[in-house]
């Protein structure tokens, strides 16, 4: 079986299991009452009928129908790492308050994609939206195994 490795932990997973990791970083928060601002990345497999376009398409309208005050503020076409990738910018509600969130859907290979999904708080969105920039510029993925670089 496979190897696991994330961070310091790895572990065993069957050949033919389907990679679903969720990676989960959030700003220290300054207090219980005010939500912090988060970067999750998680993974997903394209339907065989899926196009990278449909994929995020759904992805919104699953939002709309699950998220409080959701606000669609922009949808566009972009590179991520080289890959293509959709890029969804919306507002919902949260407890604590109004939040911004970016979407960012990459299609990697076998009919796979990468989720990245940047959280701040509306009063803290403009401070923290390059930050989020900045990782995203920052995504690279490897080459499949057996290819890329030379012994």
């Amino acid at each position: 079986m496979p190897r696991h490795q994330q961070g310091n932990v790895s572990f065993e997973v069957p050949r033919h299991w389907e990679d679903k990791t969720i990676v989960a970083f959030s700003s220290p928060s300054r207090s219980a009452k005010e939500p912090s601002a988060s970067f999750v990345m998680t993974r997903d497999t394209l339907l065989e009928s899926d196009t990278l376009a449909s994929y995020a398409d759904r992805q919104l309208s699953e939002l709309s129908k699950r998220v409080d005050g959701f606000n669609l503020l922009e949808k566009r076409e972009v590179q991520v790492g080289g890959a293509r990738a959709m890029s969804l910018r919306f507002e919902s509600k949260a407890l604590a308050g109004p939040l911004v969130q970016r979407l960012v859907v990459v299609e990697d290979r076998r009919r796979a994609v990468v989720c990245f999904t940047a959280t701040a708080p509306k009063s803290e969105a403009a401070q923290i939206e390059p930050l989020f920039d900045r990782m995203i510029t920052g995504v690279r993925f490897d080459p499949p195994s057996g290819q890329g670089q030379a012994a």
